[in-house]
C-alpha cells in the first residue's frame, strides 16, 4: 500500500489521500459540524470497478498519477477531490462532533 498524502489547510481542515490500484480513500477532518460541534471526521473509499470510472472522470491515467497530482493540490483542489470521491464512493464513515456547551 502506498503512503498517504497529507494536507492541512490553515489550522483546522486536514485531508489524507491514499491511492492504490485497488483502493482510493480520503480521510478528512473539517471545521464545523451539522450538530453544532467543532468539526466533522469522515472517510470515503472507492473500490472495485468504480476506481476506473472515477479516474476516467478526472481524466487521470492511474492511481500513481493521482498521487503525483495530489502532492501539489491547492486547498481548493483538496475540497474538490473530496467532493468528487464522494460521488463514486463504495464505503463511507462520518462522525459529527456535538456542541458540548448545550
Amino acid at each position: 500500500m502506498s503512503k498517504p498524502i497529507h494536507f492541512q489547510d490553515g489550522t483546522f481542515d486536514s485531508y489524507s489521500l491514499t491511492a492504490d490500484f485497488n483502493m482510493i480513500k480520503i480521510d478528512c477532518y473539517l471545521l464545523g459540524s451539522p450538530t453544532g460541534g467543532t468539526g466533522t471526521e469522515c472517510s470515503h473509499t472507492i473500490k472495485g470497478k468504480k476506481i476506473a470510472t472515477f479516474l476516467e472522470s478526472m481524466k487521470i491515467e492511474n492511481s500513481k498519477e493521482l498521487r503525483l497530482l495530489a502532492a501539489k493540490f491547492s486547498p481548493e483542489e483538496w475540497r474538490d477531490i473530496h467532493g468528487k470521491i464522494q460521488k463514486f464512493q463504495t464505503d463511507v464513515w462520518v462522525w459529527n462532533e456535538t456542541s458540548w456547551d448545550d
